[in-house]
Parts: structure tokens; sequence; C-alpha cells
């Protein structure tokens, strides 16, 4: 359905305004009896909005009677149904522009009164939106007593297992009532929009054809004629004098347009910096009418009508048409329908120009406050105000016609304010409806269609709240771990399991286990003790996940981690001898996390039982507590742990974390969401025909409800994450004692107020000080030391030698240490993260280049100062979430590595390859990582920078040797229980 958008204008003598105002207060703002009438009684509602106002130009001899309608159907059949139902009302009003007008004449009169508006070159400069395009008044009203019906339906609901079961119960109870059977029907499309906004080089293509044809034909018309003239060959013609003859006039066409057009805007610049601004404000009466009409009782909306005057002269005649044209170009190219910019709140909106005068005037009927409406514009969306209504007398000054001018807020209002009217008769179909509720009311009755789990979740999340933007995480269908590795459990256990070859069997066992996973933010887990699902290639397999699913997940990951061309990537051992896991790649990865040790060993007892039918569990391994504060979180070196994290946005640590160096987008760690450069990644799918009953989300359509087709892939995917499991032993001893001896050959090398002692070396390598402060911040010792020595003068960041210790060896820093605790009761500091290495340390003087902070996460460090470059190197962030384990016999502590990632290639792979393992990474040579790569012992060198010279550690020996790990797979809850039911069996 197209609406009418009409102004109307009829001019009246200057004199008769005030009685033309006194019988339109008479109608009503809000509508009185007349409003009965437009509506329709027994016929159909058409009309959306609908004011009169009794205005004076700006010319002495003009004024009139202004009328605007937004309604259904085409102008000719709006107006004559307006006349037919409020015509006896409307017939004074408009005798007083024609005193013989009769009620038969009232629809004629009309129609030959409208106002055409455009933004052609010669079109009476104007520009109509609507905030609902394609909704009629009739639809609009029923489907918010649909809301309201099926709002109680769900208010008081049996005891349903799921969102869909909900939905189908409100589908029959609508299917019984012969009044409500209309709502099962599928509603007719929204609105086409483009999916993505274009950048600005996507713009400027889709504008500049339009830019030529509707501003610039005439001066190319023009320049071409001259050109044609000038160039026009006195010698006979040949091919070569053709094609001189062609380059010649296109040079001097571009040559002459950009003259003209050049000396037009140098004039148009000199005018607006001459251009006189107003400081008036409205009168106290005019302030007292408008405020008298505003915020009406029991309206959600309100209207304004502004009145001003475009500015004389030939240039001002043109660029308000540009402006015009710019903003409805451009809210073409809105991926959002009935949205100007990101906002929302406008049902209707005009620009007229009255016919015979320059008076531009401007009708809105929007949601909200006046207050509210006006400063959303001047935040998000000032351009296109001030592209108008500078070219309006007294608006602020403007620069280059759509800079600054609303950007002065105060002026602004200021401004818009003295130039309104108070509105004497307005009429509104639907007064406690905003755009927001009118457009959530659509997607209810389209949600009917809905016709799976995860669609139906969606469709009941309407109810009190509001579509879920893409970006919005469904965190109920993700598993905890995924929002920070659940720390408040300190206690745990990793099992890895390998399924047998019967499948109902193996799933027999996740259904089993699917009640204590856990799902959504952690921090409200109430269980002593949950589990965390992670999946290998071969274990989605055996739960019967079909061969052509398993091909649409990437390679890295099917391959595994000891797959072919993998120990070149990561530099392990590709035999894998050393490994204390299974040789063979195991299922499943279980992580058991507890309150206590006892909690965690009775939920594994558990699970033994569980699976003992399916296969078994091959591997368990104790992990080590987790500290209660970030401080006491040390790996078997002694470095406090989990510094630095990526924040995902939307998560209780992305809504926190002020920093946005570290804030990432939900899709570089979770599946089926927007990455940091706002596209969906492709994500692994399943045929439609393997999944009838359509408990997988539906790839194609967001929150399409009936858009969604059935014979679509179902995103598997959605709401998991790639887990990488890496379990390190670590030589703390030989650590400690290859920093004690460089320590001592190279002490003389860092003078005071370095302490040179085996902490000095370790930070040099890990980057970071013991306690978890910076070296980027404090080059000489650690905040705590620090604090130890000038108390809390963080500032004293120089040491004079008379304050160094006598034997900086007396207490060297042990593995897990916390430094200063012995001798102190101070708290320890924080350790700090918000720095930037290029920035703040260029030259790697303080943090070495290849240390292991600055190569795990260079920041800018490989472009100083730019952050685009932080931008990149965010695009290879991922989620740590490991913790320790304990020595066992002759087996060493170390750490469980694991982290989460959306691409295996691009964030973990690429790290180890492209960062810690090369030799090549910042411009050295014949180094890697000195703490996490475990390669060959003995060849790797390190190097720390100073003044004086480079400092060349000696070569080191391996501290890190990998004992198992693997590539695992954290799907989302509804993939867990698609594979939990079994339903690939029965195909």
């Amino acid at each position: 359905m197209t609406h009418a958008m009409l102004t109307i204008a009829a001019r009246i003598p200057v004199d008769r305004v005030d009685a033309a105002r006194a019988l339109l207060d008479g109608l009503g703002n809000p509508a009185g009896p007349i409003g009965a009438l437009i509506a329709g009684g027994d016929g159909e509602a058409f009309v959306h909005f609908a004011s009169l106002h009794a205005l004076p130009s700006h010319l002495p001899d003009h004024a009139f009677i202004v009328g605007e309608l937004s309604a259904d159907g085409d102008a000719d059949t709006v107006l004559e149904t307006l006349a037919a139902r409020a015509g006896p009302m409307l017939l004074p009003v408009f005798r007083i522009a024609d005193p013989e007008l009769a009620l038969a004449g009232l629809a004629g009169f009309l129609k030959g009164h409208v106002v055409p508006i455009g933004h052609g070159l010669f079109d009476r400069p104007g520009l109509a939106f609507s905030g609902v395009p394609g909704l009629t008044v009739t639809r609009i009203q029923q489907e918010d007593a649909l809301a309201e019906k099926v709002a109680g339906l769900l208010a008081h609901p049996d005891d349903f297992v799921s969102a869909l079961a909900s939905l189908d119960h409100v589908k029959r109870a609508l299917a019984a009532d012969p009044e409500w059977r209309w709502a099962l029907e599928a509603p007719p499309p929204p609105p086409a929009a483009p999916a993505k906004e274009p950048g600005l080089v996507g713009k400027i293509v889709a504008l500049a054809p339009s830019l030529v044809t509707t501003f610039l034909w005439p001066l190319l018309l023009v320049a071409a004629l001259v050109s044609l003239w000038i160039a026009w060959p006195a010698v006979p013609w040949s091919l070569t004098v053709a094609i001189r003859f062609v380059l010649l006039t296109a040079a001097l066409v571009l040559l002459m347009t950009l003259v003209v057009v050049g000396l037009a805007y140098t004039e148009f610049r000199r005018g607006e910096d001459r251009d006189w601004t107003s400081e008036a404000a409205p009168t106290l009466d005019q302030a007292q009418r408008m405020f008298a009409h505003e915020n009406a009782p029991g309206y959600a909306h309100n209207h304004m009508m502004s009145h001003t005057v475009r500015k004389p002269g030939a240039l001002r005649f043109v660029t308000i048409r540009l402006a015009f044209w710019a903003i409805a170009r451009l809210t073409a190219l809105n991926p959002r329908p009935g949205h100007l910019g990101d906002i929302g709140t406008i049902h209707f909106a005009r620009w007229v120009t009255l016919p015979g005068t320059r008076d531009t005037i401007f009708f809105s009927n929007f949601g909200g406050s006046w207050e509210s409406y006006l400063e959303d514009f001047i935040t998000r969306a000032n351009e296109g105000l001030t592209g108008v209504w500078s070219n309006t007398i007294g608006f602020p000054r403007t620069r280059n016609l759509f800079m600054d001018g609303a950007t002065d807020g105060e002026r602004f209002k200021r401004f818009a304010r003295q130039s309104m009217a108070y509105t004497p008769f307005w009429y509104s179909a639907y007064p406690t409806l905003t755009t927001a509720n009118i457009r959530t009311n659509a997607l209810i009755r389209r949600g009917l269609q809905a016709r799976t789990e995860s669609e139906a979740t969606e469709w009941l999340s309407l109810f009190g709240s509001s579509p879920r933007p893409a970006a919005k995480l469904d965190t109920t269908q993700i598993q905890s771990i995924v929002f920070g590795g659940l720390g408040f459990k300190p206690e745990g256990r990793l099992l890895t399991l390998r399924f047998g070859a019967d499948v109902a069997a193996n799933v027999a066992a996740l259904g089993a286990l699917l009640p204590h996973l856990s799902f959504n933010d952690g921090r409200y887990i109430e269980a002593e003790a949950v589990i965390t699902l992670a999946l290998a290639p071969t274990g989605l397999e055996k739960l019967g996940l079909p061969a052509e699913a398993m091909d649409s997940f990437p390679a890295a990951f099917r391959l595994g981690m000891c797959g072919i061309g993998r120990d070149r990537i990561l530099l392990d051992d590709p035999t894998c001898a050393e490994w204390w896991w299974d040789k063979n790649a195991v299922d499943a990865a279980l992580l058991v996390y507890g309150d206590t040790i006892d909690a965690v060993a009775r939920l594994c007892s558990w699970i033994d039982t569980q699976v003992a039918a399916a296969g078994a569990v091959v591997d368990r391994i104790d992990l080590s507590a987790v500290g209660d504060k970030l401080t006491d979180r040390k790996e078997p070196f002694g470095f406090v742990d989990g510094v630095s994290q990526p924040a995902i946005r939307g998560t209780y640590r992305g809504l926190r974390n002020a920093d946005p160096i570290h804030l990432v987008e939900p899709g570089e760690i979770i599946l089926g969401y927007p990455d940091n450069r706002g596209s969906i990644p492709p994500g692994p799918l399943l045929d439609a025909r393997f999944d009838p009953d359509m408990m997988l989300p539906i790839a194609g359509a967001s929150h399409g409800f009936a858009d969604a087709i059935k014979s679509n892939p179902r995103m598997i995917g959605f709401n998991g994450s790639y887990l990488v499991i890496r379990q390190l032993e670590q030589d703390a001893d030989g650590f400690w004692d290859y920093c004690r001896r460089q320590a001592e050959t190279f002490a003389s090398r860092f003078p005071a107020p370095a302490i040179c002692d085996a902490e000095f070396i370790a930070a040099k390598m890990m980057g970071r000080w013991t306690d978890g402060s910076s070296l980027v911040r404090n080059p000489y010792m650690s905040a705590t030391r620090l604090k130890q020595l000038y108390g809390s003068d963080s500032a004293a960041a120089t040491m004079r030698e008379s304050a160094k210790p006598e034997n900086a060896e007396a207490a060297p820093v042990q593995p897990g240490d916390r430094v200063g605790t012995a001798t102190s009761k101070m708290r320890p500091p924080q350790p700090d993260n918000d720095f930037l290495f290029g920035t703040e340390d260029p030259q790697g003087l303080r943090c070495p280049y290849g240390s292991h902070v600055r190569r795990a996460n260079p920041r800018d460090s490989l472009s100083p100062g730019s952050m685009e470059q932080v931008d990149i190197t965010n695009r290879h962030r991922i989620l740590r979430i490991g913790r320790g384990f304990a020595a066992n016999g002759d087996r060493k502590s170390g750490l469980m590595f694991m982290c989460l990632n959306g691409d295996i290639e691009r964030q973990f792979e690429f790290i180890q390859q492209t960062w810690m393992g090369s030799t090549k990474f910042h411009g050295l040579d014949a180094e890697t990582d000195p703490i996490a790569v475990t390669g060959l012992p003995g060849t790797n060198g390190f190097t720390v920078p100073v003044r004086t010279g480079p400092v060349a550690l000696a070569p080191m020996p391996r501290f890190i040797t990998l004992r198992g790990g693997g590539y695992f797979f954290v799907p989302g809850r509804q993939l867990i229980r698609y594979l939990a039911s079994g339903s690939v069996l029965t195909l």
C-alpha cells in the first residue's frame, strides 16, 4: 500500500488569518468530533495524521490555509473520501479561501490546491518521508490489537517445555477464534532495502549519475556546445583528428564545468560567511500557545510545524534542492526502512515550499517530546537538518551547506522554536503508538509464521522488549565458558572422551550430559559443578552429523593439531613423541569446573557411568585451583596470568571495559555474529533435509520469520566457538636458573636505576613483571618493588643509586612468589594493560620486540601510533581460558593452554606462526618467542636492546614442552539439543 502524503495550500486574504485560526481552533488539537468523522465510524480508517494551519507569508499580500495529510491510497481517492466524511466541518475553513465553495465541490477544490513537491532542478522544492512504509492505518490498528491479544494468551501459559510450544499454543487459540484467524495468514513482505549501507565510495558511485542528470546537465550541455564550437577541427576529418577532437572536447567540458562550479562554490562560501544569523527567541505568547498544544494526555507522539523563508538568490534556488535530493537518495540507501540514519521516531514528515513564495514549511509527526526529538537530530543527523535549514534566513552559521549549523545545539533549538507556530488542528489515528510499537507489533504478527525453536525464542523476546540486533549475543544459547573461563568455579578437571561406533549410544550419552552443561553468564550458576562440552571432528561424526555438514567446517579444524602441515605452523614435533595424551585423536573434551574438589570428583564419577555404554574416558587431568583475585592467578613461571584479554562487545566484561583497544566484536570469537569488519563470516551448515523438525536456526534471514525458508541450510555453528587445547609442561627451575645466570653475566650492561636480577631478565623475556605490571610503564622494576621502595609515590619512576639494595640477589624471585608479600602488608598493585607498544616504546628499549607479550599482542607496535594497526592486530585476538596443572611424579607442572576463537587459522595459528614462531618478527633474526614456542632446545636466542648496544642472551634451553592437545568445537545449545535428540537416526 502506498501512502498519499499531501500538502494543500489555499491562498486567503491576509486580514482573514485570525478568522481562519479561530475556525481551526474549533476543530481541536487533539481533534474533536471531526476526528471520529475522519476515522470513518463503520468505514475503513485511512488517514494516519492530518493538521491544518493558517499562515501569513513573508510576502506582505500573501497568506494561506495549509493542510497536511498522510493517508493510505492514491491522492484523488484520499481527498474524495476525506471530503465525503469530514466535508461539513472542513467547508467553513476553506470558504475563507473561496466564499462560493460548495460541499459538492470541496473534493475538487482540495485536489486543485495540492502542492506538488520534488527535488529536481525545476521542481517546487520539498521532500516527504514515511517512517512506517507500506503499513496502512487498518493494519497498524489490527496488529496493535493482535499484540495485546497474544500478550494476554501468554500471560497465563501452560507449562510449556519450549518456546515453539508456547507459539503453537498461541496459534491454536487464534485459529479457534474466527475474529483472529486473519493473523495466521502471512503478512505482506517488509519493504525492500539494501542489505548493508554502502561506504563512502559506494555512496558516491550510487549518487553520481543522479547528480549529473538532476543538477549538472544544463551546465554540461552548455559546456558541451561551447566546447564543440571551440574544438571543431579546421582540417579534413581523419581517425587522428576525430580522436583529438573527442579528447579536446571532453577536456574543455571538464575544465569549464570545474571553473563554473568552483566560482559558484567560492561565491556560496562567501555568502555563508556573510549570512545573518538570528538570535531571536520565541515570544512568551508564542511559547505558551505551543506548550498548550504539546504533550497531550494519552498521546505518545507530538506534532510540529516550522515556518521559515528561503534565502534569496540563484545559488539558494539550487542548494535547497540539492539538500532535499541528497537526503532522499541517502535515505534510499539505508538498510533500515523508515529510518533517517539511525533515527526511527518519525511517523511522517515533509518539507514543502508554498506556491509563489520562498516560504519553507516543515511538518513532522514524531514520537516522544520535542526536546528529545531535536536532541536526536542534533547528535545523530545534524547534517540533514543543516543541509535544508541552512538555506533559510536566520539559521545558525553553516559551512559547506551541511556542516556546523545544527551542531550548535542550543542556538539551533532556539531557531527552531522561534520558527514554529502552534498547531490549531491535529488528528492522529493511533495516539498511543510510537513507531517502535508499530514495528514491534508487525514483527509479532510476522513471528506467528516462525517454524523453528530459535525463531520462536526470538518471537517471545518481542514482548516487553525489541528485536535482537544482529550483534546482540543470544546468551542463553552460548556455553558459559565463552564468557570468561568460569574463574568463579575454582576447581577443575579436564576429561577427554572417545566414543564407540554405536551412534545411538553416543547420542544417549550426550543427552544425559546435557542438563549438566552450563549456558549463559555463568556467574548465576547454582550447581556446585558444571560441564563444558567441546567436540572434535570425529566426535561430531560419531554423534551422527552428516559428512557433507562436516565438509563445511574449516580445514584446520578437521585436520586437527597433528594434521598435515600443522607442525610447520605451530613449530611442534610432528610425531607427537613427547605427548602424554593418547596418540590417537580423542572425540571430545569435557571441562568439569566446580566450587570444591569433591564436587568436581562427584560429577566426574557420574560422567564415567553415563558414558560407559558409549565409550570411555581417555585422559583425566586435574587442573590447578584458580585464585579469587587476578594477582593471585599465576602460571608456573610465577607471572600473573590473564592480564591482557579481548573484551567481547555485549558481554559483562565488554560492557565494563572502557578501553577500546581491547574491545572486539562478538563474531571474532563466537560464530554467527558480525566481526570487527562488520560482516558475519560464513559458518558450518547442515542441509535442511537433515533437520525436518527445524530444531536448528535457519540461514538466510535475521528476524525474518516468514522470510526464513524451510529449505534453507541450517546454521550448526551459530553460538559456537573453536577451542584450542595445548597441555604445556613448563620447566620453571630451568627457566629461573637461566634467568639468574644471564643476570649475573650482563648485570653491568643494565646500570641503575635498573636492578638486573633474575626477575629483570625474566620480565624482559616475558614482557611483564611477575606481578603483572608492564615493562612499558615500569621499565626498571616491577610496580610492587617500586611501591616497596617508594611507598605510595608511584611517580618516582627513576631510582637513585643510594636507594638500590645492597644485595639485589639476596631474595631472588622464585616460581609462584607473590613479590613483596613477605615483607609488606600493602595491597599489590593491579596489573596495567591500557598501553600501546608503538606509541610508548617504539624502539623496544623497555619491552623488547621479541618478548612474549609483545609478540602475542603487538597492538600498534608494527606501526607506532596507528589505530588502524590496532584494528589489524585485533583481528587476530584470542580469548584465553587456560588453567594450570600440578606436577605429578616426574612430570612437571605447567599450563593447560586453552583459547577460544572464531577462526583457528586467522587467530590462534596466525599468532603462533607469524608473531610468536617467526624468527623475522618485527625485523628480528634467529629468535622466536622465548616463552611459548616448543621448538628445538639451544637454537633460540634473545636480544635485549639498550642504548649502548644490544644485549644478546645465551641460546636458551627449551622451557616449554607440548604434552597433548587438539582442536575442538564448543557448540551452542541448539546444536547440542539437535544432536542429543537423535534426529539423524531416523533419517
